[in-house]
């Protein structure tokens, strides 16, 4: 986008906002890391020095949660719904592994996904020897859950999982929200 996007609107509501309140339903506390400060929503800074990314931030993240599940939500996603989030919490809740990820058209969805808190120090390991990427992280993992055709049941999993990265992408969130 070329600038902070987060606040940007889709149908009137900040981007942000409305990650927020897909988990507000199911989530006991709301966690952002790095980046806005959001009224009812607890803050926390990144544990590593400089910007290592998404992963560094999911350890951020579980290190400050204070629920054994958590689920972790790029704050650009316009049209992530209660639904889901409790769908793949409750999926993560009932089962032995230890991450719900979504995986649609063969793309994985790891900003978009629940986590056992108990992955953290995995998560610190693997950033330790350098791993910046989510998916490289979850390769290395046999307690990995992946859904997809069955996200339908809560909309377009085009839509559901989508970020806004673009002008282009803000423009069909947009639009899309206007339907």
């Amino acid at each position: 986008m070329g600038r902070e996007k987060l606040s940007l609107e889709v149908d009137g509501v900040p981007l942000i906002r409305r990650v927020q309140n897909a988990l507000a339903g199911h989530c006991q506390e709301v966690l952002v890391v790095g980046g806005v400060r959001l009224e009812g929503v607890r803050w926390v800074g990144g544990e590593r020095p400089g910007a290592q990314g998404p992963l560094a931030g999911i350890e951020a993240g579980l290190a400050a949660a204070r629920y054994p599940l958590a689920f972790v939500a790029a704050g650009d996603m316009p049209f992530l719904t209660e639904s889901m989030v409790g769908y793949l919490l409750e999926r993560l809740g009932r089962s032995e592994f230890l991450a719900v990820v979504p995986r649609y058209q063969s793309r994985i969805h790891p900003l978009c996904a629940a986590y056992a808190r108990v992955l953290l120090p995995r998560v610190g390991e693997v950033l330790d020897r350098g791993t910046r990427a989510v998916h490289e992280f979850l390769e290395g993992m046999d307690e990995v859950e992946y859904v997809g055709e069955e996200l339908r049941q809560f909309g377009d999993p085009d839509l559901l999982l989508m970020n806004v990265n673009s002008p282009e992408d803000l423009e069909r969130a947009r639009r899309e929200a206007g339907r």
